[in-house]
């Protein structure tokens, strides 16, 4: 065995010269995976085959999984034209209920996002799709407005679980300015879901068959997110460490390719070649309470919440309340079904496009604010005019206005928020008061106002151009600061903040970097905080 001096008791044994070399090459792997962020020493094409990679695992099986998830959360609005609420005995004001219990549930266990950093996250991801695909199926079986709403319930509780924490999870793998485009994927599978609901239910009410319609379609729309519960704890990866898919080089460059500061998995990884991450070591060293808490103080938490809670009293009653709308337009409730599909269908690829612009060029916020008028300008069709053609205009305005603004709200929060921590309770705070929205939105259109519904289309207009004010303000508001620190020269006066950062701050005083890449580090040590941190407009 090895042995050598210890100045204090003579003699440490080799267990202690073992730990001593780990944390030395711990040390070593730590600063080796910084300076690895700070120039691109990988290939173009080495890039294009794990972004390819990544994209196969994540991006498509996202977008099954929320295509599922909508289908679930929406399809109550095309049961109720087939037929469900004849035939459970409900009120309006019931059926108003069932729309308002899935999003109380949503919004009081919006804390779940959290549970992306402690646990698996293909764990957490196939528990909560199977909960859900349990709780939509078990949809069809109900025979009063009890027992419907019991599985409302447990719809929304499994869907807060994983869709509010999925932008977080992207950002495992992705950088910012990618990250945009498949989050729109992951949210235009909404467009998709709702042009499908509608499709379906078309077909479903001019068939005959023994069981109900409106039970067929819960059925019908419920199986396919059993079947990928498996498919999402087999596809998606825990992280970029532990992709079985990737080559230790791919490995290396997807982390480079991410400016943030490695967490504890890839430091582990570059020093040993593996990780022994368990549940408990991820809740202790994943998670920083007071990068945290920090969410609770920014104003960019609650600006953001604020415009998604506009854009949910707007949006959250138009799957459900689109199909009826038409209805009474003075189409049958057949023709209605149908004719709520084509706006979804071109609101898919304006999401698509909005979000594939904004990541490129880096700018998020005049792009809310001209969705923002777009959306209002629709409402207010719908609450100053009477003739059919302009309403279905105005329904498309809607849709296609405010659909895709929701993937680039989140990308604005999570693009001006760096540490993942800040990012997880930023979220929580983003969706808790955001999802508010529905409560009051599905409550804006009650039977006794139609066919006009003056009252929810009028509040909904008005709210819309209270986000135009908002978000044209945020946007001028970061632009300010953008301006203000691109006169400041600070670098040489910025000391390390924060005591647990030591291994990281020897990176940053190493004499061969260059200014421009210990302004990188800078960035990467105190996020928001670094005078040469600039916010996305």
């Amino acid at each position: 065995m090895d042995f050598k001096k210890n100045p204090h008791d003579g003699v440490v044994d080799s267990t202690d010269s073992t730990m001593h070399r780990s944390q030395s090459n711990e040390g070593a792997a730590s600063n080796e995976v910084y300076l690895a962020k700070l120039t691109k020493w990988w290939s173009d094409d080495e890039e294009a085959v794990v972004r390819r990679k990544l994209d196969v695992r994540i991006v498509a099986t996202s977008f099954l999984l929320y295509l599922a998830a909508l289908l679930d959360r929406s399809n109550v609005g095309n049961a109720k034209t087939a037929g469900m609420v004849k035939a459970l005995h409900m009120t309006d004001s019931q059926f108003q209920w069932l729309l308002t219990i899935f999003y109380i549930a949503y919004i009081v266990f919006q804390f779940q996002v959290f549970f992306y950093k402690i646990l698996p996250p293909r764990v957490w991801i196939a528990l909560c799709v199977l909960v859900w695909g349990i709780a939509g199926i078990c949809q069809a079986a109900t025979h009063n407005w009890a027992e419907m709403m019991a599985a409302r319930f447990f719809l929304g509780v499994s869907e807060a679980g994983y869709g509010t924490g999925w932008v977080l999870y992207l950002s495992f793998f992705y950088p910012k300015n990618e990250i945009g485009l498949r989050f729109g994927v992951f949210v235009s599978a909404g467009a998709i879901s709702a042009a499908i609901a509608g499709s379906i239910a078309y077909g479903l009410v001019n068939a005959h068959t023994d069981i109900a319609s409106w039970r067929l379609l819960f059925l019908i729309e419920g199986i396919p997110t059993l079947i990928m519960a498996p498919v999402a704890y087999f596809a998606l990866p825990n992280s970029i460490q532990t992709a079985s898919f990737l080559t230790a080089r791919e490995k290396a460059i997807a982390e480079a390719r991410l400016f943030r500061p490695p967490p504890p998995e890839a430091i582990q990884y570059a020093a040993t070649g593996r990780t022994t991450t368990t549940w408990t070591s991820r809740l202790r060293e994943q998670v920083s309470w007071k990068q945290a808490a920090a969410a609770f103080t920014d104003p960019l938490s609650y600006i953001t919440a604020v415009l998604f809670f506009i854009i949910n009293v707007g949006y959250s009653s138009v799957p459900v309340y689109v199909p009826t709308l038409i209805a009474e337009m003075g189409y049958g409730s057949i023709r209605a079904q149908g004719l709520s599909a084509p706006p979804y269908v071109l609101a898919f690829f304006i999401s698509l496009s909005a979000c594939w612009l904004t990541d490129r060029y880096q700018v998020r916020g005049p792009v809310c604010t001209l969705l923002l008028i777009v959306g209002a300008v629709g409402y207010l069709m719908l609450a100053c005019l009477k003739s059919t053609a302009a309403r279905y205009v105005g329904i498309w305005l809607i849709i296609n206005g405010l659909f895709p603004f929701i993937p680039i709200l989140y990308m604005w929060l999570m693009a001006n928020q760096m540490s993942e921590s800040k990012k997880g309770l930023g979220l929580v705070i983003f969706a808790t008061i955001g999802q508010c929205g529905p409560l009051l939105g599905t409550h804006l259109f009650p039977s006794k106002d139609q066919p006009y519904y003056v009252k929810g289309t009028a509040t909904s207009a008005g709210l819309l151009l209270f986000g135009v004010v908002v978000s044209a303000a945020a946007s001028l508001w970061f632009w300010n600061i953008n301006r203000r620190r691109d006169r400041q020269h600070a670098l040489s006066q910025v000391e390390p903040h924060e005591a647990g950062e030591e291994k990281a701050c020897s990176v940053d005083r190493d004499p061969s970097l260059s200014e421009a890449d210990r302004r990188k580090i800078d960035v990467l040590l105190r996020g928001e905080n670094s005078p040469y941190f600039r916010y996305t407009i």
